[in-house]
């Protein structure tokens, strides 16, 4: 994972992350990161907009949309919409491994209660 400098004067600037906690959150997104497969309808038409608007990669960790290229270098980051905000995001180390089994889970509760 490389970081660019103006992605650790963005997130400095946008969410007062020091050098090493941005490169440490960079990495982070990198590896447990949402892309565009992993949601549905308009947040994906969002992430597909961004994606064709640079020629790079978007993923969300954690309120956060980063910009990587193929080789994984983080280029920029940015808060994403509050609408956005609603959806499923990852908390400190907890981790979906399964994508579709735990849609499957939460349908399954919605529908018990």
């Amino acid at each position: 994972m490389v970081a660019t400098m103006h992605s650790l004067e963005r997130a400095k600037d946008r969410i007062g992350m020091n050098q090493k906690t941005a490169e440490h959150f960079m990495r982070n997104a990198l590896e447990r990161g949402k892309d565009k497969t992993m949601y549905t309808s308009e947040r994906r038409r969002w992430l597909t907009a961004k994606e064709d608007a640079c020629g790079c990669k978007a993923l969300v960790y954690n309120d956060m949309c980063l910009i990587v290229t193929p080789d994984n270098v983080v280029v920029t980051m940015y808060k994403v919409p509050d609408w956005f905000r609603n959806a499923v995001r990852y908390k400190g180390k907890d981790r979906i491994r399964n994508q579709a089994k735990f849609e499957r889970y939460n349908r399954r509760l919605a529908e018990a209660v």
